[in-house]
């Protein structure tokens, strides 16, 4: 973790995501920091295990609006990670009216690169409705916009044991980040005020895009290199990908978006999909996590 001094530890930061990979990862940087630190939780097992590790927590809950406005009392900062799912949105707004009425100086979003409020991705367009909410609060704002995650590549750990790669992107690239990454380009701007915007109406988003656009067959083959055996692309139909989505259990809402982002954004490039930007290595004083040191750190997880 980072452990350089930050400037701004004066006010307590309220996390929400926190039992997740972006959110658990923030906690402990920013206490490395030497800043305050509040968790909110749904259940109070894990504010037990958070009070273990000596961390501040509070119960909260993105569907009761009035948890979040008592969550974010004597709070100067607000870190905003709203549950994934059909829900997001709402849990967005509940939590941009919360930390209106409660006071907040400063919220940090987590959004997505490819947010659009004409997106056929139903979360990226959640995400493009609730950074114009976040716009329009009042509340000094940054938005954090990462490309894909490196870690849903472990989602396809069984294919890739067998030398495959699914996939329905083709060709197409996409930009790609490490979700630890997240976590510390967050804390950077958490505590340092001149990494933030500097007004309610003149807030700052971050691209955060830890390595060139990439394509799947260029994933393959960097595999194919760093895992010592043969891994092979394979494109898969939409429709085909879709239906396999479907029968792996997932729920309709989640499995047509998924085939949007990897046509629209990864095949096409629309949305920004191939955008790389300075921002990440900016944010973190040195060079992003690159796709070779992710596979090389998960090798016994891709080979089995």
């Amino acid at each position: 973790m980072t452990t350089a001094p930050s400037p701004n530890l004066s006010g307590t930061i309220l996390v929400t995501g926190a039992t997740g990979d972006i959110g658990g990862a923030l906690v402990a940087e920013l206490r490395e920091r030497g800043a305050s630190v509040r968790v909110m939780c749904r259940r109070q097992t894990q504010l037990d295990t958070f009070a273990e590790a000596g961390v501040d927590g509070v119960l909260g809950d993105f569907d009761d609006p009035a948890s979040l406005a008592g969550a974010m009392v004597g709070c100067e900062q607000l870190f905003l990670l709203a549950p994934s799912g059909e829900h997001q949105l709402a849990g967005d707004r509940a939590a941009i009216d919360a930390a209106r009425t409660a006071g907040i100086g400063h919220v940090v979003k987590v959004s997505t690169l490819d947010a659009n409020p004409a997106s056929a991705i139903p979360w990226a367009r959640d995400h493009a409705h609730a950074e114009a909410l976040l716009r329009g609060s009042g509340v000094r704002w940054t938005t954090l916009k990462p490309g894909a995650y490196m870690k849903n590549l472990l989602t396809e750990v069984g294919a890739i044991r067998h030398g495959l790669l699914p996939q329905t992107s083709g060709h197409g690239a996409t930009t790609w980040v490490d979700t630890p990454d997240i976590a510390i380009a967050a804390a950077a701007v958490l505590t340092d005020p001149d990494l933030q915007g500097g007004s309610s109406t003149d807030g700052r988003a971050y691209v955060l895009t830890g390595t060139p656009a990439t394509s799947y067959p260029q994933i393959a083959e960097l595999m194919t290199e760093l895992l010592g055996r043969r891994v092979r692309y394979v494109h898969v139909p939409a429709p085909a990908m879709f239906l396999g989505l479907k029968l792996s259990g997932m729920d309709t809402w989640q499995a047509r978006g998924l085939i949007h982002q990897f046509v629209d954004v990864v095949r096409h490039g629309r949305d920004n999909g191939r955008l790389s930007t300075p921002d990440l290595a900016q944010l973190l004083g040195r060079a992003p996590t690159s796709l070779a040191d992710y596979i090389t750190t998960h090798r016994t997880e891709l080979t089995g």
